[in-house]
Formats: structure tokens, C-alpha cells, sequence
């Protein structure tokens, strides 16, 4: 972390535990306008099913039930489509926080369901087409499991020479996260994802099997989406980064992941148009989510898909003016601070940023 982030974040820190631990927050969320804040994370850390994956993508259940708790004392805890549908109706009454998760991970089922149950909270789980209804596997995935076996350098030796000679091929990389960057926004990605399943064959390794372990079956999606404190929403087919593929790529990944889950739920009603908010099913996650992992016309793709919103991962609240189709949400894991999520709920950083401050971003 440079000096300007580590100083940024030693400000947030200091703001946030000030308001928090004065009360003033309180205030400040009174005086707000309404608001919805979206949480994101991917799983409930689970060894068993989600052991493997990098430490920032999970958060504890007791962490997270300790958020919720904490924040449902003064917001109501919503599913993305019922905040913003509230939002809109203008019958906020509190403000609100909605709890969503990325990809369609076992433990959304198995441990975060109970533990919805538990704090009274729901949750929009998006789930990747590719993966959960026709059981195909990631490249990121497979690449996890690749780095996993052999160490990141020699998996990007293989990556490299299965690749060639092109832009995007990993030659000399020896640290998983570089890895992770080059084969993510410089590789040509039919090619990257065809040598990846191809090096986790040849080095023993069942695609099938990798899925299994990690998403939800088809039974349990279904299960999922049919609990009371679940809303399900789309995540693309492959979880691609939308901005390396033109128009017909994105609208082929977008709209192909929402037919995906008309099959697997056996439902026809994401076809046409926008539905409306609260319904689910109709709600839509941008892989990775920053600004430059999507571009001008993916959120026209998005529409025409039949969503009638998308989440970005820039943090902020969301008010009744913001842009349906570039939502904001504030990542949560186990390094996640109380007092400066609580902050963001009350809109203390807001009002920050009202005066041209912004001590998130």
C-alpha cells in the first residue's frame, strides 16, 4: 500500500471510530436522505467447501453475524431488488443494507441461509451461469488449481508455453497475484480459458470434480432460491471481464448466463424488458465490478438482458438518483472494520464526499 492509501486509510480509520464510538453517527443518519447500502462478499469461510480460496473473498460467520447484527439495530436488512424497489416507491422508512454474495458458492446455502435465519437478515446471492447450471469450470478457478499443484511459477511456465508467443502470455511470472493480472486483462480469454482446462487435465486434475466442490449443485441452487431470506440474481456465464469483449461477446455472456438460470429454475420471465425491482432473479452482478472491468455499453447489454439493475464494487450508498445500472457496494471479509462500514451505513462518509472528500475510494 503507497503512502497517499496509507494515509487515506489511517483518516477513514479515525473518522469512522469517532462518529461510531461518539454516537454521532446517529445523527448523521437522521439527517441523511435515504439510503440503501449493499454489502458484498463471496462465501461464509467454510474449510471444507471453501478452504482453498484467497483469504478476502470469505468472511466468519460469526464476523458477519456480528455486522448484521450491529447494523440491523438501525437499518433494515433487505434483498438488493426490495431496497431499491422501496427506494424508488419512496417507503424507505430506515435506511436500508442489503447483503449480497458473488458466484454461487456452496456455503450460501449450508451456512449462510442458518445464518440469515439466525440475525432475521436476507441476502441476494448472484450466481455464475457457467459454473452453477451447466457445471463448467472457471478459469480462475482452474488457474487456482493449477497454482495450487504446481507453485505460481511453474504454472505460468505452462500457462506460457501453452499459449505461445502472444500478448498475454505469462512467461517469467513467478507470483500468483501477477499471474492472476496478465492471464486476466492481457490474455486473449477463449485462449486463456481453453489452455487452463487443458493444463488441469494434464496434470490430473478432474474439471468436474473442482466444480463440485466449490458451487452449488443444481439441486442446491434450487434449494437456495427457494429459501425465504434469498433473493437470486445473474453473474454473466463465465465470469468475464466485459470490457475485453465487444458488444456481441458481452451480450452473448450476459443475456447466455440469464438463460442459463431460466433453465435451471425453469422460469421464462427474465426474457423481456426490465422487471420490476424485487422480483427475483432480475438483479445482475458485473464481474469484478470496477469501472474499467466494464465499459459504456454493457449496462444497455444488462437491460436488454431483462435486469433491472447491476451492482458495481465501488464503494458508496445508494440513493433514489443513483444510476440503477451502476450500483455501488462495500466489500466485506474478516479484515472488515465495524465502525467504518456502520459509518458508510449512516452516510457519515457520504456527507464527506458531499464536500468534494472522499476517504473510501
Amino acid at each position: 500500500m503507497g503512502l497517499k492509501h496509507r494515509i487515506k486509510a489511517g483518516l477513514r480509520g479515525l473518522y469512522a471510530r469517532t462518529l461510531w464510538g461518539s454516537g454521532v453517527h446517529r445523527v448523521v443518519g437522521r439527517l441523511s436522505r435515504p439510503r440503501l447500502l449493499v454489502l458484498y462478499g463471496h462465501c461464509v469461510d467454510q474449510p471444507a467447501t471453501n478452504g482453498a480460496l484467497d483469504a478476502d473473498m470469505k468472511i466468519s460467520s460469526g464476523r458477519l453475524e456480528a455486522i448484521l447484527e450491529a447494523l440491523g439495530k438501525s437499518h433494515d436488512l433487505v434483498t438488493l431488488g426490495e431496497g431499491l424497489a422501496r427506494l424508488r416507491a419512496g417507503k424507505v422508512g430506515r435506511s436500508m443494507v442489503a447483503l449480497t454474495m458473488d458466484d454461487g458458492y456452496r456455503d450460501n446455502l449450508h451456512d449462510l441461509v442458518p445464518l440469515l435465519e439466525r440475525t432475521g437478515a436476507k441476502a441476494t446471492v448472484f450466481l455464475e451461469g457457467g459454473a452453477v447450471a451447466a457445471r463448467s469450470l472457471p478459469w480462475l478457478h482452474a488457474l487456482g488449481w493449477l497454482v495450487g499443484q504446481l507453485g505460481p511459477a511453474e504454472a505460468a511456465v505452462r500457462v506460457a508455453a501453452r499459449l505461445g508467443d502472444v500478448p498475454g502470455s505469462p512467461a517469467g511470472i513467478t507470483e500468483a497475484g501477477a499471474l492472476k493480472r496478465t492471464l486476466k486483462y492481457d490474455a486473449d480469454p477463449a485462449r486463456r480459458d481453453a489452455a487452463l482446462l487443458a493444463l488441469v487435465e494434464e496434470a490430473g486434475g478432474d474439471p468436474s470434480e473442482i466444480v463440485a466442490a466449490l458451487y452449488l449443485s443444481r439441486e442446491e441452487a434450487r434449494e437456495l432460491a427457494a429459501a425465504g431470506p434469498i433473493e437470486v440474481g445473474g453473474h454473466t456465464a463465465h465470469h468475464p471481464v466485459l470490457s475485453r469483449l465487444d458488444v456481441t461477446g458481452q451480450q452473448r455472456e450476459v443475456a447466455g448466463g440469464a438463460a442459463l438460470l431460466r433453465e435451471l429454475f425453469a422460469e421464462d420471465d427474465l426474457a423481456a424488458g426490465p422487471a420490476p425491482l424485487g422480483t427475483s432473479g432480475h438483479v445482475f452482478a458485473y464481474p469484478y465490478g470496477r469501472r474499467w472491468d466494464f465499459d459504456e455499453q454493457s449496462p444497455g447489454v444488462v437491460q436488454s438482458a431483462g435486469y433491472a439493475c447491476a451492482v458495481t464494487t465501488h464503494a458508496g450508498v445508494n440513493h433514489v438518483s443513483t444510476d440503477p445500472y451502476r450500483l455501488k457496494r462495500w466489500p466485506i471479509h474478516d479484515g472488515t472494520a465495524l465502525h467504518e462500514v456502520g459509518t458508510e451505513a449512516a452516510g457519515g462518509f457520504e456527507l464527506l464526499r458531499r464536500l468534494g472528500i472522499d476517504l473510501v475510494e
